[in-house]
């Protein structure tokens, strides 16, 4: 993790994303009530792809705290094949008026290596 700084936004993102999660509460298109840290390109390549867009949904939306924490799983568990089960739940999310951009997830996000590793 380059700083303190960013790991503590991450860490706040994430808990919010569970607790939303465990309260069985709309987690699509929330607003993260703290957006965590995008690193600069280069610091984590894994996580290039967040800084390619701008606006609230790519600042704010839920698909940083995902990327972060498919970051953080497979820093912690090579083998842990969540990242992959993530991206499929990404890929099953029904389309409509409603879509996965709702979430912030970028335009080609399903083939970065951070979800397609392993």
């Amino acid at each position: 993790m380059p700083t303190k700084k960013m790991f503590s936004s991450w860490l706040a993102s994430i808990n919010y994303v569970r607790n939303v999660s465990a309260h069985h509460a709309r987690l699509f298109n929330r607003k993260l009530v703290v957006a965590p840290s995008r690193p600069r390109n280069g610091q984590i390549p894994a996580l290039d792809h967040l800084r390619d867009a701008g606006g609230a949904k790519a600042d704010f939306g839920v698909y940083n705290a995902l990327a972060g924490m498919g970051y953080l799983v497979g820093v912690l568990d090579p083998e842990c094949d969540w990242p992959k089960r993530a991206a499929a739940c990404l890929m099953a999310f029904p389309t409509g008026a409603l879509s996965t951009k709702d979430m912030g997830v970028p335009e080609g996000w399903e083939n970065h290596s951070l979800w397609t590793r392993g």
